[in-house]
């Protein structure tokens, strides 16, 4: 009965197992984060210093498999109209706005139901801002409030996926119809990686080092290249097949991505901070978060790529002991797992039991890890794909190469 309950079919022979590896392995590394709010232990081991930056993993894998959808769609139809942008947009918000608006306004009623029960005021932002909610506004241009903080993440990519099209449209417009498809697509790509890169800049010099960091992190307008470094991975695979193929090629890319993960993680840890400040480079270390580190982040992500993507199938001992099954499953019902862990799980829930001892700590880990998993696992099944598979009758299929493509469109 349980088993039919929360089976999702997560076997599928056509799915590309590395691409689910770093789907799974992102959403694990983002609730892994939010579990030590459990135990009051923010910092973590020195593990979790050197992993990769999980929400960043998700733009860059995002990028190469949406990046894929739009060039494929541009280079089978051998133009960029409106059809194609509607179409489009209209599959990508078939597959992310239902279940957010579903996670947003189960929040805002249950805080308002807490509020009523409890004869106090509610705690939920201004209705102004709440309506910035619903157009993916709450963090365009300043930090997002404290209110489903998580969200700021999904307002970058939704914005990336309004600029990215909108700005390949206008070139492809703008341009002689001599120019090749292949150069207007990486014109479209350099634009927004360059141009994101040089507002940073600027505006990070406008601001002394006293200032921090200034949020740069979390703001739409400051990190509309998250995704487009996996979209220029995107771009390689389409254009430069055979290099993109050639396995001592991904062999090196994927050292060097690992290897370039973890020092751009190491370098903006915890553990290293007071050393920056003991040798008098804190300034510089500053003004690298607010610029180049996003960068570097997004190309030593972008790397891995040409080796997952080859990756095809679950062997030896992935294959054993259910292995492949359950990292497949956590891949299907990451997005999910992104919108319930934190407010709706921890913060809503989780959080609110006393943390009195050690023991109870990691036993609120425990309940978090179960609710989070088995949640998302019915929310996926009963709402989130039956949504999704709604798009078919709305909007044209794209092409795609494997089922795995999909999994994020």
């Amino acid at each position: 009965m349980l088993t039919k309950l929360f089976s999702i079919n997560a076997l599928d022979a056509k799915r590309v197992f590395g691409l689910d590896v770093m789907r799974a392995t992102a959403i694990l590394i983002v609730v892994d984060a939010h579990a030590t709010i459990a135990r009051n232990d923010y910092t973590g081991s020195f593990l979790r210093q050197i992993l990769p930056d999980g929400v960043e993993l998700f733009f860059v894998l995002s990028g190469f498999l949406i990046g894929g959808i739009l060039i494929r769609s541009y280079e089978k139809k051998g133009q960029f109209d409106r059809g194609l942008l509607l179409n489009f947009w209209t599959r990508r918000w078939f597959r992310t706005l239902p279940n957010y608006y579903l996670v947003l306004g189960s929040l805002v009623g249950l805080t308002l139901l807490r509020a009523w029960r409890s004869g106090l005021r509610h705690t939920l932002p201004p209705k102004g801002i709440l309506i910035k909610y619903c157009f993916f506004l709450q963090n365009f241009a300043d930090p997002i409030p404290d209110f489903f903080p998580e969200t700021w993440s999904l307002a970058i990519e939704e914005w990336s996926y309004i600029s990215l099209p909108l700005l390949l449209w206008i070139i492809h417009s703008m341009l002689p119809a001599s120019w090749p498809r292949q150069r207007i697509v990486l014109v479209a790509i350099l634009t927004i990686i360059v141009g994101t890169n040089l507002y940073r800049f600027i505006t990070a010099l406008q601001h002394p080092i006293a200032d921090g960091e200034l949020g740069y992190r979390s703001i739409v307008l400051t990190r509309l290249d998250a995704i487009s470094y996996g979209v220029l991975a995107a771009y390689a695979k389409q254009y430069f097949p055979t290099q993109w193929t050639n396995p001592q090629l991904r062999r090196r890319l994927f050292i060097s991505g690992i290897l370039m993960t973890i020092l751009v993680a190491l370098s903006a840890s915890v553990y290293i901070l007071r050393f920056y400040v003991e040798a008098g480079v804190y300034p510089a270390y500053v003004f690298y978060k607010r610029t180049f580190y996003f960068l570097c982040i997004g190309i030593s992500m972008a790397l891995l790529m040409p080796y997952m993507d080859g990756w095809k199938t679950a062997t030896g001992g992935w294959a054993r002991f259910g292995i492949a099954q359950a990292i497949t499953h956590i891949s299907l019902i990451s997005y999910s797992m992104y919108l319930l862990n934190l407010t709706p799980i921890m913060i809503t829930f989780v959080e609110r039991i006393p943390t009195t001892s050690t023991a109870i700590g990691w036993i609120k880990v425990g309940i978090f890890w179960l609710l989070v998993l088995t949640l998302s696992t019915l929310l996926y099944k009963y709402f989130e794909k039956p949504v999704t598979e709604l798009r078919e009758r709305l909007s044209s299929k794209e092409p795609t190469l494997l089922v795995s493509e999909r999994v994020k469109e």
